[in-house]
This record gives structure tokens, sequence and C-alpha cells, in this order.
């Protein structure tokens, strides 16, 4: 969270709950980085409710897939309304992750995603973790 500019961050306590109670806010900069971190407090589920990724991750999820287009990959899919993107999905659009250029695409990529997508994770993907 402090990383994505919500300063004044108090340290996490014993429980996740009682960490989110302990310091809540609305501004745009609250909500955007935990938007992206919420994934990481064990136990959380989404901020959407429905067990899938915020719309915040959706929304550079999809941000992540236009720009890959962008780069020649125009069959590129989109991920689902809840931010699923597997490799079965990206085999049924003809996308070979080995194919020249899709790292290189998608590393020039992710600063598209303002964080919810990193170079690391694209690499973990390609290797199928």
């Amino acid at each position: 969270m402090r990383s994505h500019g919500v300063n004044g961050l108090p340290s996490p306590v014993s429980s996740p709950a009682a960490f989110k109670h302990s310091f809540t806010t609305t501004t745009p900069v609250y909500t955007q980085a935990m938007g992206v971190c919420q994934r990481l407090i064990p136990g959380q589920q989404s901020t959407d409710g429905a067990g899938g990724h915020s719309h915040t991750q959706v929304e550079g999820m999809l941000a992540f897939a236009r720009c890959i287009r962008s780069h020649g990959f125009t069959r590129f899919p989109d991920p689902t309304s809840t931010g699923e993107l597997n490799h079965q999905m990206l085999a049924q659009a003809g996308i070979n992750l080995n194919q020249p250029g899709v790292v290189r695409a998608a590393d020039a990529c992710t600063s598209f995603t303002h964080g919810v997508i990193s170079r690391g994770m694209v690499a973990r993907f390609i290797a199928g973790e």
C-alpha cells in the first residue's frame, strides 16, 4: 500500500479484519492501492465481493490486453468480467506464449496496468506457474 502512495499506513495487526478496520479511507489513492494490493491480504476476497478480481484489477487487465493487441497480437483476448485470463484462452485465440515478441510486448504493456500486472507476474504466467 505504501509503495502505491498510501502514506501513514499503520503496520499490520494480527488479523486481516482488524487491519482493515484499523485504517480505512475513501481517498482515490487509497482506493486504487487497495484494488491492487487487496489480493495480498490473507483470506481476503476481491473488492467486488464475487470472488474474482476488483474492478481496478480488471480494468488494468483490460488495458494490458488492449496494449498487447496494439503490439501486433490482434487476437489477444480480453479477460473475463471476473478477471480470468488463462493459457487455454490464449491457445484458443492462437496466441503462442513462446512466439517471438510476445514477452517483449507483455513487458512493454505492464506499465499500462498501473501496477496490476508486473513483469514478474508475466514471467510466472508464461512459465505456467
